[in-house]
């Protein structure tokens, strides 16, 4: 670990570089905050940079992996648009006595963490080692229906579900609080594993390995699903997710999570709050798993949470026009992301697929004419039957095939602002 001071701007200083793949930015006048700073950077293995002011960091982000504020840095500066070319993550660390002001200029700002040393130097460390040791990052797909009822967590299923059958690690995420549970639609209520309500009740950085390891398992499948209402009455209250989390009332470690679902303050990306549990564990999921795959509902907070979690989206369009009108709303209300549609029949007379996604400015990925004894068969268990049925084999294949050019190069990105 290394550890130094950043020069401040003049015409005598040469360029300032990092010396180390991995470099943290710590903004404090504190020598007490920098030693106790430095010591968990040392811990975690990272090049730690220190300076005391904005101005000496701006513009020279080169290799910086995270950046580190106490609160009277931030206090004394004009951050309330965040800081200017700097995408990455940031965190406001300090002591127990600043907690309050912290929080305040964590909200201000948008940070993505909070850290109230000395309680939280463990999660801080993790955090810091998960930023040494970058993973590559699994493709997220997420899955929405264009109106009610289009049949979005159906497709969901089969997309996952063929995908892990075809050898990819893949991880089949619930994003939808008031649909009753994927769990229940696949038969698993009774799969051991942990829920959303358990998960959203953690704090701190999420080990990839140990999340995959504890969800349920359906035969290729992980699945992270919504406990039905009647596990919840049943279990009463769930337990913190130990051993790599703990309680959420303990704010010290890292991230507020006492809501489900995070106010975003209507942003997206960076800027936008200091990160969710759903997004600490959209990051682990990315870290373990090759394919994500999030039937992403119809709940406004949650799609709100995780459709900026997503590579792309494929949007479930049944082959009618209010169907089609009722998609077109629903994309005007979100950031461009590549999107293609899947239209699902039967389809209304006079209508093709390739007609009701040119209706949407959508690419048609794929067609699935109306699909006998679904419902059934889940609920049966016979996922496996539904696979091999041509038409499934072929959206499946379709969609992700798209997926994989889509997320590479970010290609046919659709402006979905309304005339």
């Amino acid at each position: 670990m290394r550890h130094s001071q950043i020069p401040s701007p003049g015409p005598a200083v040469a360029p300032w570089l990092p010396h180390r793949d991995t470099t943290v930015v710590l903004l404090s006048a504190s020598a007490e905050l920098q030693g106790a700073v430095g010591k968990v950077s040392a811990a975690a293995a990272v090049e730690l940079l220190v300076g005391q002011g904005l101005e000496q960091v701006e513009g020279r982000w080169d290799d910086v992996a995270a950046v580190l504020f106490d609160a009277e840095v931030l206090s004394g500066a004009a951050i309330d648009a965040g800081l200017a070319g700097w995408r990455g993550p940031t965190a406001v660390v300090g002591f127990h006595a600043d907690a309050a002001q912290m929080w305040q200029q964590a909200e201000r700002m948008g940070a993505d963490r909070v850290a109230i040393l000395p309680d939280s130097a463990p999660w801080l460390a993790n955090y810091l080692s998960f930023l040494r040791n970058p993973v590559a990052g699994a493709g997220v797909l997420g899955v929405a229906g264009g109106c009610g009822g289009a049949g979005a967590s159906t497709l969901s299923i089969l997309i996952a579900a063929g995908a892990a059958a075809a050898g990819t690690r893949t991880l089949l995420v619930d994003g939808d609080p008031w649909g009753g549970g994927l769990c229940t639609a696949l038969a698993a209520v009774d799969v051991p594993g942990l829920r959303w309500q358990e998960l959203l009740q953690a704090s701190g950085a999420i080990n990839p390995e140990h999340l995959a390891v504890s969800l349920p398992q359906l035969g290729h499948l992980s699945l992270l699903s919504w406990g039905s209402g009647f596990q919840q009455e049943a279990a009463g209250p769930m337990p913190p997710a130990e051993p790599w989390a703990a309680a959420s009332t303990r704010s010290a470690e890292g991230v507020r999570t006492a809501r489900v679902w995070k106010d975003r303050n209507a942003r997206a990306g960076p800027g936008s709050g200091p990160r969710s549990a759903a997004g600490e564990v959209m990051r682990a999921a990315r870290g373990a798993y090759g394919l994500v795959v999030v039937d992403l509902g119809r709940n406004p907070e949650a799609f709100a949470e995780l459709a900026p979690q997503c590579n792309g989206l494929a949007v479930v369009i049944p082959g009618r026009v209010r169907a089609a009108a009722a998609t077109l709303h629903m994309l005007a209300t979100m950031a461009p992301m590549p999107t293609a549609a899947v239209v699902r029949g039967p389809l209304a007379e006079g209508l093709d697929a390739a007609m009701v996604a040119a209706a949407v400015g959508l690419p048609l990925v794929g067609w699935v004419p109306a699909l006998r004894g679904v419902t059934e068969a889940l609920e049966a268990q016979r996922l496996p039957e539904l696979l091999r049925r041509r038409p499934v084999r072929r959206l499946v294949s379709n969609v992700l095939e798209w997926m994989a050019g889509e997320s590479a190069h970010d290609a046919r990105t659709v402006d979905r602002r309304l005339p």
